[in-house]
């Protein structure tokens, strides 16, 4: 197994079908010992006991830096290490940007940005401390080019990828590994915009006209690559795991045959 004795934490893994519980469930699967964190303490505790194995549940406002250092702290303190830590909370209120509040952008910027920061800033103490860990940051393919109706959430992922580029830069020396994860359609913020207005239907139409919406456990199989020895030379890297999205820049509008 290739996280046997690990200790890790996934941030947002308390919804069911989420990338977060697919992550959890497949550090599980692999030997190691996860923190099922969610803001929702009912829910990390419903995805905790369904997981079964080494689990515990950690009710967590990962907005909060207070509460982030809380929980590595105490992680930390309960099994003497952390190991791998997944930033994965996002969400995003969809619209135009010449119609968004500012609190849509704060609240959009703080659960997606601002949350990676808390958490890699908290488990990079540790981490250097034991000179070795391996921090894995879900982003976005909003994140790397304009999305129409998703201004505030595609800014915050381009942050996320920043700050892991920067993040990894600073710390190879220390036995530290930091890298992305940018899904395309497979996140539920995607998907709930996907449905709730016609830009969003539109745009699913085009990813699908050449391609497919990915899956939770898709995305679970990137992050464990990341997060195991099996990517013990991979640092700062971007990876895309959207089904080609993001080389689609040149004639986005033809179609496809075969």
């Amino acid at each position: 197994m290739r996280l046997e004795n690990q200790i890790a934490i996934v941030t947002g893994s308390g919804g069911e079908g989420g990338i977060g519980e697919a992550i959890a469930r497949r550090f599980v699967a692999e030997g190691a010992t996860v923190v099922v964190c969610d803001i929702d303490g009912a829910k990390a505790e419903s995805v905790a006991q369904a997981l079964g194995g080494k689990t515990t549940a950690w009710a967590c406002d990962v907005s909060r830096s207070d509460a982030v250092d809380a929980m590595v702290n105490g992680v930390v303190e309960r099994f003497g290490r952390l190991d791998i830590l997944v930033n994965n909370v996002g969400f995003t209120t969809p619209g135009w940007i010449g119609d968004l509040s500012d609190e849509d952008w704060h609240r959009v910027m703080n659960g997606n940005l601002s949350s990676t920061f808390y958490g890699v800033r908290a488990a990079l103490r540790p981490m250097r401390a034991q000179k070795s860990g391996s921090i894995v940051n879900i982003s976005s393919a909003a994140g790397i080019g304009g999305a129409p109706g998703l201004g505030v959430y595609g800014a915050a992922k381009a942050g996320v990828i920043s700050l892991t580029q920067t993040a990894a830069v600073e710390n190879f020396k220390s036995g530290v590994r930091v890298n992305c994860i940018t899904p395309n359609a497979a996140t539920k913020p995607l998907l709930a915009w996907f449905e709730s207005t016609e830009s969003g239907k539109q745009t699913r139409a085009e990813i699908e006209a050449y391609a497919r919406c990915g899956s939770p456990d898709e995305i679970a199989a990137a992050a464990l690559f990341l997060a195991s020895a099996d990517a013990s030379y991979v640092n700062g890297v971007v990876l895309p795991v959207d089904g080609g999205l993001s080389s689609r820049v040149g004639c986005v509008s033809a179609r496809i045959e075969g």
